[in-house]
């Protein structure tokens, strides 16, 4: 009785990235399916089982991409590519947000002009301002049913954006020289979250049609939506630290398991406090105490990291002032 060798290790490292392409679209397009009938399941629980399974599976496409072990140049190629595939696929999504909200917009500015017209003003703003609000949403709701979104294409674009932090993220993680320089990154992943969700970026995109570029999107049992859940910029940093915990030798499953654990910890406490907080603060956080006795800081390199820390809080400050 003959049995098949297994395939060498190399076939197998090959494997890895075309499995984890496909396993991510087998779970959208089987959440897709199974979504809707899931109904007895309540709000949050649902958009935590969505998080859940879409972080392992992104994940899973890191790795894949990680195990092509190609030089740090070509995932650098790989990511500016994506760039290009990204704003193609959410393109036509940028362009129908936008088609919706003006058609929604157009009412409330024939309401607000047939009241100055009539002489309405004063007190009645208030009023006309809740009517405003509600015909915007009954237009809109009309106009997105009227336009619907194409699934096929929302999984092409969000393959493209895990190619785009895969890619980007990797080489950054290949360029890191020494195993103590992750502090100074992860300083930098946490205050630029804190500082774009807060006050910067993130505040600004995820009110805008422009959210089709940098939030992945997943189907969320109980419901037909699917929804925005986690930013790309997430996934980017996540590349950064497992390609680097893989560089340095830090241990890629257990790294792996605390860089997982973050997304979950920052969904649910989000979940909890029924506000968007920022991924990266957990991961930088959960990677660093998961890692601290392998980073080899030294006093100079505590004291160098302090004061970048100031600069990059100055920066971010300034910025902030002189936009508002």
């Amino acid at each position: 009785m003959s049995s098949e060798a297994p395939p060498p290790p190399e076939n197998r490292r090959l494997i890895m990235l075309p499995a984890a392409l496909l396993a991510w679209a087998a779970g959208f397009a089987l959440f897709g399916v199974i979504s809707p009938k899931i109904g007895f399941l309540a709000e949050n629980p649902a958009t935590f089982i969505a998080a859940a399974v879409l972080t392992m599976l992104s994940a899973f496409v890191v790795h894949g991409f990680s195990c092509l072990e190609v030089h740090r140049s070509v995932y650098l190629l790989i990511g500016a590519l994506a760039v290009a595939g990204v704003y193609q696929a959410a393109l036509p999504m940028v362009k129908r947000s936008q088609a919706i909200n003006r058609s929604g917009s157009i009412t409330g500015e024939i309401l607000f002009i047939s009241a100055a017209t009539a002489g309405l003003s004063g007190e009645t703003d208030r009023i006309l301002l809740a009517t405003r609000n509600q015909l915007f949403t009954a237009v809109t709701r009309e106009v997105a049913a009227a336009i619907p979104e194409r699934p096929g294409m929302i999984l092409l674009l969000c393959l493209m954006q895990l190619t785009l932090a895969s890619g980007i993220g990797l080489w950054i993680g290949n360029g890191i020289d020494a195993v103590s320089h992750l502090i100074p990154v992860a300083v930098v992943a946490t205050l630029a979250d804190i500082w774009s969700v807060s006050a910067g970026a993130t505040s600004m995109i995820i009110v805008s049609s422009a959210i089709n570029y940098f939030l992945l999107r997943f189907p969320v049992p109980g419901t037909t939506e699917i929804q925005y859940l986690i930013g790309l910029t997430d996934f980017l940093f996540f590349a950064i630290f497992f390609q680097a915990a893989r560089r340095f030798n830090l241990g890629t499953a257990k790294n792996a398991v605390l860089l997982l654990s973050s997304f979950l910890v920052a969904v649910a406490a989000a979940i909890f406090f029924g506000m968007g907080l920022p991924v990266l603060p957990f991961m930088a956080l959960i990677f660093v105490a998961g890692n601290f006795r392998r980073l080899e800081l030294k006093r100079e390199e505590i004291k160098q990291i302090l004061i970048f820390s100031v600069v990059i809080l100055a920066v971010f400050s300034a910025v902030t002032f002189y936009v508002r």
